[in-house]
């Protein structure tokens, strides 16, 4: 090997070589060029760089014979493929005779070391041949690696030795290669929850990014010595049309990448919230009927990613069938002239059974529902479905033929819900359902919707149909007994899949489905009784997680008016059921045992008025005095004294028994009568919340706090509260008379659960205990960075300030960004403006709190004064984005 005169005089040419390459890439990215060419260019910089570093390097003199040092691109740079912060693979390939020899390695570390210079995206590793045969027999990454290398400079020879070396026919036989790769996919795909659509998702790792690609090219050159995706159409793998559709994905996704790894300045490919916003506006997107442009441009990529997951799920099948001649020696069931079955999967008799008969392309979604030993479709016949499904057209959806076939999917007793997922996936769903078709990839961009609106659908039908199952009796009871109680199953999932059908659309989502849904109904030949139900539950399917969540449900009032909208108990069923399944598919955090409860109590406090009758004038008083007769007699079987309980009942009055139900009352009366005598400060208690008479959880930790009332109570409590770190879910508050409180927090820790701890208990009820005692003061609101998720979204505060006119309160709704201690700042407000606090329900739905207090002004009567409304909802609004903006500012800093 001969010596270069001598080094680079400035060692930190190189480097300014790369960047100047790079930004030269950049300017011509943002002009618009084609991502392709930019990926591959910058491969080409990198090399002539590389390629000049090796050719200046002062390597020794080698033995006669001996072959010099190789210098490899290897993975993503050995195909000529780099991002701009990707990591720039090398190998540098050493001869084995001469591996050893001190100059020569001397000469290898101070190359390597020169390499660093370069950056950190540099990864290097030195081996012989031998090594490399070692190392790929041991580990199918590092075959994976090597597959793709390619000679830069020095011997080329070296590398055809350890390609014949590390040929996988030798180290890995064909299933053995294949198998691996499939159980690596699904330890990537597990990490994301086996899932395309997080909402921050992974562009290169995730369920349909760039790493399925690639698999399909390594299985590829694995079995046909090519990477080509193109050359897979000759082996039957890869159609035209879907190799069109996998060039613009992977184009779409490389431009996505490149553009992340710009913005971020480094190898960032997690699509973050902040990155989503800038690159749609950098790429153009605008905002347009209603969907913002960061929707619009997550639509996209969902879309891409999905065809590029169900492309590669296709392909993989296809190997399994064909290549590895997998599943192939079982005996064939003819089902009829159209369909037989191999291998517990079903398959046409011919390619053109859909053009002859365009209705199979459902009937072979009922065959499947009716036969629970079929587990899928072979992939011809996925192919052929996809390549047909445009006879799904107008005149097909009005056959009745089809109408028909179609609901005897939705009536079908097996695997429902997976064969609606497989039309989904193979565009039949969404060609014989055109509103279903558009919400194909539909996003919100927010933290509270986690899924785009089609996988939420899918996973609402799913809910549903297991909600059927013995196993879900214990884990969700309810639901197993309004599931197993309606009549007509497949009315739930009708409503379930046009639930959310006009989200996107602009306008009122559930008014718009409802007219959906009703057309859906009178093309399928629905009874008008039928076609009523199903166009109310779309209608009003958030009625009662609503009604739960933001009413007071301790007003009979409220369930009344609740009860009226509902009508029947099978309606109720109906409506229970289609919401546990929704609120479950929203967000898995969504669904606690708190919510389950609220959505329990309202369920049966609505059939209790619905048993007597909706009509019945709601009697206050004997509301009242039923709940105070049901504690005493409760109290009384257990030894209290009459006299004991009537000089406790003074302290309340009878707003207290609206308030709580005898079973409450009767603990809060237990807990006084053991407190000190001499009552020397307020009283905090902590109990595991249970239904005495069920003994049924109610899902959240009850903090009960006795006390004076006096100024910033509620403040100061909700700020200690949220400076344990916990959440508060539910507020009843309760001055009786002597102006003494009887106030109840229902409170879970910040995972969503129940506290369990009793040393916590403990230092919760003194630490409360201690900051009511001083009634001087001021609360500390807690004051935390706020998480990075929540810096993303901007929200306009809303204040909304209702009176029913039967209600003795006002309701005040507030919805605004999620802050650490907004709750207390609200109560500091109504201190301020002399409100008095009955009660509140907190809600926080990702990113934004849904808030409602029921309030009154110090007399106890509702608001009613427009003034003072106006002054009040300024003041809110005023002071929230106040805070909001200041913690911007800091959280910036």
């Amino acid at each position: 090997m001969s010596k270069p005169s001598a080094p680079p005089e400035d060692p930190g040419a190189p480097r300014r070589r790369i960047a100047e390459a790079q930004a030269a890439l950049e300017t011509r990215f943002e002009a618009g060029e084609d991502v392709v060419e930019l990926v591959r260019a910058r491969a080409r910089a990198v090399d002539t760089v590389l390629v000049d570093l090796y050719r200046n390097h002062p390597w020794p003199e080698l033995p006669p014979g001996a072959l010099a040092p190789a210098l490899l691109a290897v993975g993503g740079y050995g195909r000529g493929e780099l991002h701009p912060h990707s990591d720039i693979d090398i190998l540098v390939l050493l001869d084995g005779p001469t591996a050893e020899d001190a100059e020569l390695r001397e000469a290898v570390a101070a190359f390597v070391a020169r390499l660093w210079d370069l950056g950190p995206t540099i990864g290097h590793a030195v081996r012989t041949v031998d090594d490399c045969a070692i190392e790929a027999r041991r580990d199918l990454t590092v075959v994976t690696n090597l597959m793709e290398a390619r000679t830069l400079a020095g011997s080329e020879a070296l590398r055809f030795a350890m390609d014949e070396a590390i040929a996988l026919d030798k180290c890995w036989p064909a299933p053995e290669f294949f198998r691996a790769k499939v159980e690596e996919q699904d330890r990537r795909y597990r990490r994301y929850d086996n899932t395309e659509y997080n909402l921050e998702p992974n562009v290169k790792s995730g369920p349909g990014g760039l790493r399925d690609l690639q698999l399909v090219r390594w299985i590829a050159k694995r079995h046909f010595g090519t990477s080509r995706l193109e050359n897979l159409i000759g082996h039957g793998l890869l159609t035209a049309r879907e190799l069109l559709e996998l060039n613009a994905a992977e184009q779409f996704l490389w431009k996505v990448r490149w553009g992340l790894h710009v913005l971020t300045g480094r190898g960032e490919d997690r699509l973050l919230f902040d990155h989503q916003r800038e690159l749609a506006r950098r790429f153009g997107y605008t905002e347009s009927d209603g969907q913002l442009a960061v929707e619009r441009f997550m639509h996209d990529y969902y879309v891409h990613v999905f065809e590029v997951r169900e492309l590669s799920e296709l392909i993989r099948q296809h190997f399994e069938e064909v290549i590895l001649g997998e599943g192939s020696s079982g005996p064939v069931e003819f089902v009829d002239d159209r369909f037989r079955i191999r291998d517990a999967h079903v398959e046409v008799t011919s390619p053109d059974v859909f053009r002859r008969d365009p209705s199979t392309l459902l009937e072979i979604f009922v065959l499947m529902a009716n036969r629970p030993d079929v587990e899928g479709v072979r992939a011809g016949t996925i192919r052929a479905i996809a390549e047909h499904v445009w006879l799904i057209d107008d005149t097909f959806r009005a056959d009745r033929r089809n109408a028909a076939l179609f609901m005897e999917l939705l009536r079908s007793p097996h695997r429902l819900v997976s064969q609606l997922t497989r039309m989904r996936r193979y565009g039949v769903l969404g060609a014989y359902l055109p509103e279903f078709g558009r919400i194909v990839g539909q996003m919100q961009h927010d933290l509270f919707h986690i899924y785009t609106v089609d996988a939420h659908t899918m996973l609402l039908l799913r809910n549903l149909r297991r909600f059927r199952f013995e196993s879900s009796r214990e884990t969700f009871p309810l639901a197993y007994h309004t599931v197993n109680a309606v009549p007509k199953p497949e009315l739930l999932y009708i409503a379930g899949i046009y639930h959310d059908i006009a989200k996107g659309r602009g306008g009122d989502h559930s008014e718009l489905g409802a007219q959906d849904v009703t057309r859906f109904a009178e093309r399928h030949g629905l009874p008008e009784a039928d076609t009523e139900l199903v166009r109310w539950l779309v209608a009003d399917h958030l009625l009662m997680s609503s009604t739960a969540q933001r009413r007071d449900i301790s007003d009979p009032e409220v369930i009344r008016e609740f009860a009226r909208e509902v009508r029947t108990e099978e309606r109720l069923d109906y409506l229970y059921a289609l919401t546990a399944a929704d609120i479950n598919a929203t967000n898995p955090k969504l669904w606690n045992s708190w919510r389950a409860q609220l959505l329990w109590t309202l369920y049966n406090e609505t059939r209790r008025f619905l048993r007597r009758g909706v009509e019945q004038e709601v009697d206050r008083e004997t509301w009242i005095d039923e709940t105070r007769a049901a504690a005493v007699v409760k109290l009384e079987r257990e030894g209290m004294k009459r006299e004991v309980l009537d000089k406790l009942f003074a302290e309340a009055d009878d707003d207290y028994f609206l308030k709580y139900d005898h079973n409450d009352i009767a603990w809060q009366v237990r807990t006084l009568d053991h407190w000190d005598a001499h009552r020397d400060g307020p009283l905090v208690r902590i109990r595991r919340s249970f239904r005495e008479e069920e003994r049924a959880p109610i899902g959240a930790t009850e903090i009960f706090v006795y006390c004076v009332d006096r100024p910033h109570l509620f403040a100061a409590t909700v700020a200690v509260l949220d400076a344990l770190d916990l959440s508060v879910l539910d507020a009843r508050i309760h001055t009786g008379s002597g102006q003494v409180c009887f106030n109840t927090f229902m409170v879970l820790d910040r995972d969503g659960h129940p506290l369990q701890d009793e040393a916590q208990f403990e230092r919760i009820e003194t630490e409360l205990a201690a900051a009511l005692s001083d009634p001087d003061r001021q609360p500390e609101i807690v004051r935390r960075r706020v998480p990075r998720e929540l810096r993303q979204f901007t929200i306009p505060t809303q204040v909304q300030l209702t009176n029913d006119g039967s209600a003795p309160y006002t309701e005040l709704r507030v919805v605004a960004a999620d802050r650490p201690g907004l709750l207390a700042r609200i109560g500091l407000i109504f201190v301020e403006q002399d409100i008095q606090l009955t009660g509140a329900k907190i809600a926080t739905l990702g990113e934004r709190i849904d808030d409602v207090f029921f309030i009154t002004d110090a007399q106890g009567e509702p608001i009613t004064e427009a003034q003072r409304i106006e002054a009040l909802r300024c003041a809110i609004a005023e002071r929230i984005d106040a805070e909001t903006g200041a913690a911007a500012e800091a959280n910036a800093s």
